[in-house]
């Protein structure tokens, strides 16, 4: 996989495509930086393509599986809003067939345990990849219930996100409601 973060016109995409070696297994995310742009490289594109910075919402996600602009979304929780807002991108983006990774743009226990969550609901021929965030900080948020296996995750049996949040390292809270 390419992530071209935004680089790439459709006249280097031409190029890029043309130096590439036959039968290469090849996927572009986020060719282009813009709409016109992505659906432009997708007409001449012989490879998938996935979305991320240009799928932020309900409507991206759904115009980009009504035009065949993309074959798959980056779904970022944190962008789209929360996990409801995700929870119905994964949907347009299911009954588009389009692929899904679950991500978001920065990490820590709690938003790994979110993102597990919405992961273990797009079905496995959909589905990606689901990123563990935890690495992305040092100070550890939670613990979260989570079975790690051949390079794979699955959630636990915990309910809820399936975590237990260390409220010591959180500090006193700014502020609380009765």
């Amino acid at each position: 996989m390419v992530d071209a973060n935004g680089g790439l016109i459709p006249e280097t995409a031409k190029r890029l495509f043309a130096s590439l070696p036959n039968g290469l297994d090849f996927v572009l995310e986020a060719p282009c930086s813009t709409w016109l742009q992505t659906q432009a490289v997708r007409a001449i594109s012989p490879y998938p393509i996935i979305l991320d910075e240009l799928a932020q919402s309900e409507a991206d996600v759904f115009t980009a599986g009504a035009m065949g602009t993309a074959d798959g979304i980056g779904l970022k929780i944190s962008k789209a809003g929360g996990l409801t807002p995700g929870r119905r991108q994964r949907d347009i983006a299911r009954a588009a067939g389009m692929t899904v990774s679950v991500q978001d743009t920065v990490g820590s226990s709690i938003a790994f345990s979110g993102i597990l969550q919405l992961g273990a609901t797009v079905p496995d021929q959909l589905l990606r990849c689901v990123l563990n965030c935890e690495d992305m900080v040092t100070i550890k948020t939670a613990t979260v219930d989570a079975t790690f296996v051949d390079g794979g995750v699955l959630p636990g049996t915990t309910p809820g996100l399936g975590i237990e949040v260390d409220e010591a390292i959180l500090g006193t809270p700014v502020a609380t409601w009765d």
